[in-house]
């Protein structure tokens, strides 16, 4: 009789850690060869330190850079934030989700189509480690959860959080994270407009 065992864990969160910095690659686990004691040393470990590091360097990732115009855009979203909601306003007496990006980025000297369908159409599809600041993420809050119906700008991005500001139905313009399991849940995919 043979018996056989099974055993489950876990293997952590299920979002991607997205690693923003040279140090953070530096410090980040990664799988290794077995190392004999006589060849391995400490110089072979500082050899291979800075090669991660050259490496970082050369692939950066696109949001670890900002823009003189992404900064403009996302200070003009944000002088917003506490503004009620209103179905197609774009001023300081209510704004809808389009609308605030639609402002911040005319403000900015940039228009951009007005509806967040519209939006969504014309955005180069992202994945999540691959945004930065000024890109949109795209939701379905309605009965429909596959339709796009709610639009955001990311004002942030960092290892395990992405922020960004909307303005929603029931609290106006606001800042808000990806890590919230409303908007995750929402979630439909990310987007960027050159």
């Amino acid at each position: 009789m043979i018996l056989l065992c099974f055993g489950l864990t876990s293997c952590g969160s299920s979002r991607p850690s997205v690693i923003t910095t040279k140090k953070e690659a530096a410090e980040a686990p990664r799988a290794s060869a077995y190392k004999s004691p006589n060849t391995y040393s400490a110089h072979t470990e500082k050899r291979e330190l800075e090669e991660i590091q050259i490496e970082v360097a050369s692939n950066d990732k696109p949001y670890a850079e900002s823009t003189s115009f992404i900064d403009q855009v996302v200070e003009n979203a944000m002088r917003y934030k506490g503004v009620k909601y209103r179905y197609g306003g774009t001023t300081t007496k209510g704004m809808d989700c389009s609308g605030l990006i639609c402002t911040a980025f005319e403000e900015a000297g940039k228009s951009m189509p007005r509806s967040s369908r519209s939006m969504y159409a014309k955005a180069d599809e992202l994945d999540l480690d691959q945004v930065r600041k000024g890109d949109f993420l795209f939701f379905a809050t309605g009965k429909n959860k596959r339709q796009v119906n709610h639009v955001a700008l990311i004002t942030n991005v960092t290892p395990g959080e992405i922020e960004f500001i909307h303005s929603t139905t029931s609290r106006g313009v606001m800042t808000s994270t990806l890590n919230e399991a409303y908007w995750i849940d929402a979630f439909l995919r990310a987007g960027r407009i050159d």
